[in-house]
């Protein structure tokens, strides 16, 4: 019986953790969407007193990296690299 109770201890514990992880994850939909419109009006605003846009220096969420990135990376072909590929990419010869 003790067994069945820890088991069950464990389950509450992980709804527990679960819906606060939901609410937290909406709060931060909320968020995002809050600061893409309030960075769309001070772009708009800096736009019309002359001043250079605000560029948002936040990561992509979880949701992006591990969702589109993810995504992307399957779909797209990889491409052949090397070290000297690498190198060059590195020092900003790339390409010449």
């Amino acid at each position: 019986m003790h067994f069945q109770q820890w088991l069950q201890q464990g389950e509450a514990l992980y709804q527990n953790a679960l819906k606060e992880f939901h609410a937290i994850e909406a709060q931060l939909d909320d968020l995002e969407t809050r600061l893409v419109a309030k960075q769309a009006e001070v772009n708009q605003i800096a736009q019309v007193i002359g001043k250079p846009p605000a560029e948002g220096n936040r990561r992509l969420s979880a949701q992006l990296v591990t969702g589109q990135i993810i995504d992307d990376h399957e779909r797209q072909p990889q491409p052949v690299t090397n070290n000297a590929n690498i190198a060059r990419a590195l020092t900003g010869k790339f390409g010449r």
